[in-house]
């Protein structure tokens, strides 16, 4: 079965933008597909309209599917593999993720409330996971990234003055993200 990777940006993103484009060359250089997606209208996001396009791209997780998001994008991959409860999926790689409120932006309180991820049924599906997170990230707080990390029982690469992990914290590339996702896609051949 083909290994389908796909990368979920944040708020006001883009599929092209910080370090996607070079994480989705190295998937396919390793011989799976990749696909960042274009989630609708990033500067007012919509949980439902978020949910429906996974839905559209994805469909149903599988042992072959790997999930990868930043920022706004981790909480709605959580509620996306809350929804659907496989059994197993390949693998989930998280970067500068949150699961609760964030303070410094109060504008996607409803966004996040309707995203509530379910820990309990997260920590029942086989899935390899790995979260990223910055030490100084101003967007999200890095206490809430470890916060999610704890609850998915994940561990941790941290970014050291890695800002958001954005293309403007000087992140094109990501190479711990691939050092995370690369075992993943190998013990699922």
């Amino acid at each position: 079965m083909t290994q389908r990777v796909f990368i979920v940006h944040g708020y006001e993103g883009s599929p092209n933008g910080n370090w996607f484009d070079w994480l989705s060359a190295k998937v396919r250089e390793h011989g799976a597909e990749a696909s960042a997606l274009h989630m609708p209208d990033p500067g007012h996001p919509s949980a439902p309209a978020w949910q429906h396009k996974l839905d559209q791209h994805i469909g149903a997780p599988a042992g072959n599917t790997f999930l990868v998001g930043h920022s706004l994008g981790c909480i709605t991959l959580l509620h996306f593999l809350s929804r659907h409860r496989p059994e197993k999926i390949g693998g989930l790689v998280l970067a500068a993720g949150f699961a609760a409120t964030l303070p410094p932006l109060p504008v996607l309180d409803d966004y996040i409330r309707a995203s509530a991820p379910d820990f309990e049924a997260l920590i029942n599906i086989d899935m390899p996971v790995h979260c990223l997170i910055s030490d100084n990230d101003t967007h999200v707080p890095p206490p809430l990234s470890e916060q999610m990390a704890a609850k998915l029982g994940s561990p941790v690469s941290w970014i050291a003055n890695g800002g958001h992990l954005m293309a403007s914290d000087g992140f094109t590339a990501l190479p711990p993200v691939w050092e995370a996702l690369m075992p993943m896609l190998a013990v699922s051949r």
